[in-house]
């Protein structure tokens, strides 16, 4: 059925064509459409460190464990001692054959470097420099990064692949994206690729879920682009197309007339919408880039599928409308029962020190202040009060007080330096918590754990710092140590995620994050 300006029968109305929005008929609030096929192999693409076939394998091509899948539930293998060369031997659960496998770094010649290769890379040690500390050659170098970001990936997989039988009572979860940039490999088109990396970490533990790159190393985009002609997609909306969530030439020929053009969609404020690529960026020539609305729903589809033990589960995000549509795609049904909740933190991320340290002081001298209106009471009990107090007087003046915070911005009145001129968007608020409640729930709001898990990117990967703008190239961007490899970008990330969950832990952090560990 051709998309117009029509009802369907569960109250909606879909207006537009391309990216059609979906308004629903009784809040007359706006949606775009996705595809679900879409957002299922982002899913898969995002988790498929946690779904690979398991490295156990039954020799009998015959058996029905010969290719197993790692989520099984059954015990499918059981150990039997170990071979002259010390391998495990493992046997059969359904035929009783017995095969070995051999060691990881079976081939490697020089095995007792992977350790110092490993603490290089997180590090901020730049390739030339793991070169001559190792003491190998290029070839070799890269076939040590491939081989820790492999087992760093089946790390991560033997203990995550337990959280969705884990119990949690509530936890806080936030949610930012954060920009990279890979070098271009073409003199002659001396233009940026840059890749969006979502990533979650959990409040009180920091333990960091997702940070993916939208970037999928899987497709050949000469055969994407042969793919996308077959399907017909160029002719159809975006969220009916076959190859919905992928980059492709028409995409960015389109993307490039709009942003040319001064099409209001060029803000990356609303990423719900196909984000918009300029003439001074172009697509990887390897792989595909996927669109980062598409990045975000798998993201979240992915935490759904991790914690469906939690009780309860608070998000904070990024002002951004494509974090709180995807969070609401995929947890939809838990804020209607009311065991999640989403709050939108805005934080004014680009003062500078000197006014960070203004408003930090003034911020400080008013609460000072207001301990003498509460005496007796703790700070804690104050900033609760205060911040009822706000919730109230927002209450009490919207025309529909039970969902008054849905459209109204809350100064958080206890700014400090690493979060200045904080404000919250109650965006689940029904009315049915009581102020005090509300305030609490509010003054936990924050961006902290994942906004310093991303500057650790930055100052631990020499792949992600900051790139510089040179004003001989027409201020094009440029940074000697960024990857030519887009592929290596995610590498990286999965690296340092690991090494964070569970090589660099603090001691107060170390009973935190052992719950996420499985």
């Amino acid at each position: 059925m051709p998309l117009g300006r029509h009802v369907v029968g569960d109250g909606y109305q879909i207006r537009g064509l391309g990216s059609a929005d979906l308004r629903c008929s009784r809040c007359m609030k706006f949606s775009r459409l996705k595809s679900n096929r879409g957002i299922y192999e982002e899913l898969r693409r995002q988790g498929s460190y946690l779904w690979v076939k398991t490295p156990l394998r039954c020799p009998d091509e015959a058996c029905a464990n010969h290719l197993p899948e790692r989520s099984s539930p059954k015990r499918l293998f059981y150990k039997r001692g170990k071979t002259h060369s010390g391998s495990d031997r493992w046997q059969c659960c359904l035929c009783e054959k017995t095969f070995s496998l051999g060691k990881p770094t079976r081939g490697h010649k020089k095995p007792h470097v992977n350790l110092l290769a490993f603490k290089l890379l997180i590090n901020k040690t730049p390739i030339n420099r793991m070169m001559e500390i190792l003491e190998i050659g290029a070839p070799s170098l890269y076939g040590k990064i491939d081989f820790i970001y492999e087992q760093c990936r089946l790390f991560a997989a033997s203990r995550e692949m337990a959280l969705p039988r884990m119990e949690f009572d509530r936890l806080y979860l936030c949610t930012d994206r954060q920009d990279y940039m890979v070098n271009w490999g073409d003199r002659s088109a001396r233009k940026t690729i840059q890749l969006t990396a979502v990533a979650t970490s959990e409040l009180r533990s920091g333990y960091i879920f997702g940070l993916t790159p939208n970037f999928d190393p899987s497709i050949d985009p000469a055969g994407l682009q042969e793919a996308v002609e077959l399907a017909g997609d160029p002719g159809k909306p975006y969220a009916l197309r076959q190859f919905a969530r992928l980059w492709t030439d028409g995409d960015y020929k389109t993307s490039v007339f709009r942003s040319a053009t001064g099409s209001k969609e060029t803000a990356r404020d609303d990423l719900d919408a196909p984000e918009l690529l300029t003439i001074r960026q172009q697509l990887p020539s390897t792989g595909a880039q996927v669109h980062a609305d598409y990045l975000m729903h798998g993201h979240y589809w992915l935490l759904r599928y991790l914690l469906p033990g939690a009780k309860k589960l608070r998000f904070f995000l990024d002002r951004d409308a494509g974090l709180l549509s995807a969070c609401f795609g995929a947890f939809s049904d838990r804020v209607s029962d009311r065991t999640a909740d989403i709050v939108i933190v805005d934080i004014e991320k680009d003062l500078k020190t000197t006014d960070r340290q203004k408003g930090h002081a003034k911020a400080k001298a008013w609460f000072d202040q207001q301990r003498i209106r509460f005496t007796g009471m703790t700070d804690s009990q104050i900033k609760t009060a205060l911040m009822a107090d706000r919730v109230t007087a927002a209450r009490a003046a919207h025309a529909v007080p039970a969902r008054a915070l849905q459209d109204t911005w809350l100064e958080h009145p206890f700014p400090d330096l690493a979060e200045p001129v904080k404000r919250y968007r109650y965006a689940t608020d029904y009315g049915d918590y009581d102020a005090e409640h509300t305030a609490n729930l509010l003054n936990m709001g924050t961006l902290w754990p994942v906004d310093t898990a991303f500057n650790q990117t930055r100052r631990r990967l020499a792949y992600c710092e900051r790139p510089i703008r040179s004003n001989r190239r027409a201020n094009g961007l440029w940074q000697i140590y960024a990857p030519y490899d887009p592929a290596m970008l995610e590498k990286l990330l999965t690296i340092y995620r690991v090494w964070h969950n569970f090589v660099w832990v603090s001691v107060k952090q170390r009973a935190k994050l052992s719950r996420f560990r499985g």
